[in-house]
């Protein structure tokens, strides 16, 4: 009489897959092979390259903000991680959107304290407000948003243009500090 049976056949058949399959895993996936050529691929200078962002920051179980960006690189030897594409949305206490801004480009200081935003920057809030600048300088600590470019504020009733900007995030005080002029619309009846 055989000692083979069909469910020897069948536990033999069940091994031989499992090793090709064990084969087949370790030869597909070798991180340390591929790490090199990910390295090279890295722009020259560049430690660190994140794409497509999308980062809330909570505080107390809230969202305080929420950062969405094509790209954030942290180049060799400076303390500043550059953002391409920055939207930013910034939210109150309850919860509710308390204002946007965007830009082209943007750097962030390493401890986070001075963010530097350049190019199309929009700041809107919810009231209807809209600055534009191409310059925006962000001191966390100061609480302060600063500027020595053009800017232009606009809303339903009120148009600003001027040059130089200190704007107080904490008690939402606007200084425009040279070549103003502007248009107040009367409120309708």
């Amino acid at each position: 009489m055989s000692d083979f049976k069909p469910r020897n056949l069948f536990l033999a058949l069940a091994v031989i897959l499992a090793l090709a399959l064990l084969a087949v895993i370790a030869w597909r996936y070798h991180p340390e092979a591929s790490l090199p050529t990910l390295v090279k691929a890295l722009p020259e200078g560049v430690d660190v390259s994140l794409q497509d962002i999308d980062y809330t920051h909570v505080e107390e179980g809230r969202a305080r903000w929420r950062l969405v960006a094509n790209q954030i690189e942290r180049r060799a030897g400076t303390e500043v991680l550059l953002i391409r594409d920055p939207r930013v949305t910034f939210f109150a206490l309850n919860g509710e959107v308390d204002g946007t801004l965007q830009s082209v480009h943007g750097e962030v200081s390493d401890d986070y304290q001075q963010v530097v935003l350049k190019e199309d920057v929009v700041l809107q809030n919810p009231s209807g407000y809209t600055l534009y600048t191409d310059h925006l300088v962000y001191d966390s600590e100061a609480k302060t948003a600063t500027t020595e470019s053009a800017v232009r504020l606009r809303s339903e009733r009120v148009s600003l243009d001027g040059r130089g900007l200190v704007f107080h995030t904490d008690t939402k005080k606007i200084r425009l500090n040279a070549d103003v002029k502007g248009i107040f619309k009367p409120t309708k009846k």
